[in-house]
Parts: C-alpha cells; sequence; structure tokens
C-alpha cells in the first residue's frame, strides 16, 4: 500500500490519494491529517480504520489497523456513518481500480 501512494504522489489521480511520510507527495493531506481530523470531529469513525483515499464529501477509502497486513479495504459512507466491506484485498482493489474509475 504504501508504495502504492508513493507511486501516485508522481501521477495524476481522480480523487485524493492521501500522503505519508514527508515527500514526495503529491499536494493532498496526508494520513495522519485525514484519521486524526476524523477521530476528533466524526462520531461514526471506527479508531482501527486508516484512510488511504479521500473520494470527496467525507466519503474514505481505509483499511483496518487491526486486520494488517491482510486488511479488506473498506468503504466509509460518510452520509450513512458506516464502513463496509469493497474488496477483499488491497491488492484486488488496485486490480479492480479501472472498474471503480469508468
Amino acid at each position: 500500500m504504501r508504495d502504492f501512494i508513493d507511486l501516485m504522489a508522481e501521477y495524476a489521480f481522480p480523487g485524493d490519494i492521501l500522503n505519508v511520510g514527508a515527500g514526495p507527495n503529491n499536494g493532498n493531506d496526508t494520513v495522519e491529517l485525514a484519521y486524526d481530523l476524523e477521530i476528533k470531529e466524526n462520531p461514526t469513525w471506527s479508531a482501527e480504520m486508516v484512510p488511504f483515499y479521500s473520494i470527496g464529501n467525507g466519503d474514505y477509502f481505509c483499511v483496518s489497523s487491526l486486520q494488517c497486513p491482510d486488511s479488506p479495504v473498506y468503504y466509509y459512507y460518510a452520509e450513512r456513518g458506516r464502513f463496509e466491506e469493497y474488496s477483499p484485498s488491497f491488492e484486488k482493489w488496485v486490480l479492480d481500480l479501472p472498474q471503480f474509475l469508468a
């Protein structure tokens, strides 16, 4: 996942791939900043969920810190205030990106 995020710092990608570490980065927020903001201001945010891709309007793709390194990818629906499993693995999520972006 870290390699994917680092790679996306070099390319244009719809939505906001959240940055990890000091750089290079794509100018988007960091995972840490997005996580801290959601934990402090969102009562439905689960502390185990780590956002890595901000869709907008408060929706995110996340992984579970309790299930890593084999976490499924979850989608957080802000207006519903809940997480749902979206893909069984990060690898499968990456492979299915063309369908999501179509």
